[in-house]
């Protein structure tokens, strides 16, 4: 799994099905600036601020004549040759790819992610199984509970106070 600030720049997306609607929900929680290009987009995905949609086949010049470069491509069909044929034209270009469904052919992978306000909870199998990552997440979702946002934002508001007092932050 990488890291990447939104500043990094945008990220395509090829398919408008769940598995775009899942990445780009978390892109747009991180603040990134999403495209999606794909024949028919359920409408959640078209409705997510920050997501730009263009209803038509993916074409290759979606990412070689981009300018600027994208930051991140993912490839989120249903079809296998669409899939690779994206992981592919992006690892010429030296973009990092999420091909969906082929951990092989992927540059990263996207944890299943638990949000609760200030709280993050990510789940990786590194690409093995997106599945058994989700279901572990959820397992964590109700172990948990909800009402962590308090919890966090009380958290930061302490470790302010010790960071204005001069104390040192310690292993955060």
């Amino acid at each position: 799994m990488i890291e990447l600030h939104p500043a990094a720049g945008r990220v395509l997306i090829v398919g408008g099905g769940e598995v775009a609607l899942r990445k780009a929900r978390n892109l747009v929680d991180g603040g990134f600036e999403v495209h999606v290009v794909a024949p028919s987009i359920l409408p959640e995905l078209a409705a997510l601020p920050g997501v730009t949609v263009d209803l038509r086949e993916f074409a290759e010049t979606d990412i070689t004549a981009a300018q600027p470069a994208w930051a991140l491509v993912l490839a989120c069909t249903s079809s296998r040759t669409v899939n690779r044929g994206v992981g592919e034209l992006a690892l010429e270009r030296a973009i990092p790819v999420l091909v969906a469904d082929s951990q092989d052919e992927s540059t990263f992978f996207t944890p299943a992610t638990l949000r609760d306000g200030g709280l993050q909870v990510a789940v990786s199998t590194g690409g093995a199984d997106p599945r058994l990552a989700r279901e572990i997440r959820e397992r964590i979702a109700r172990a948990l509970g909800t009402g962590w946002d308090e919890v966090v934002a009380t958290a930061r508001r302490e470790r302010q106070g010790r960071l204005a007092r001069g104390e040192q932050p310690g292993s955060d």
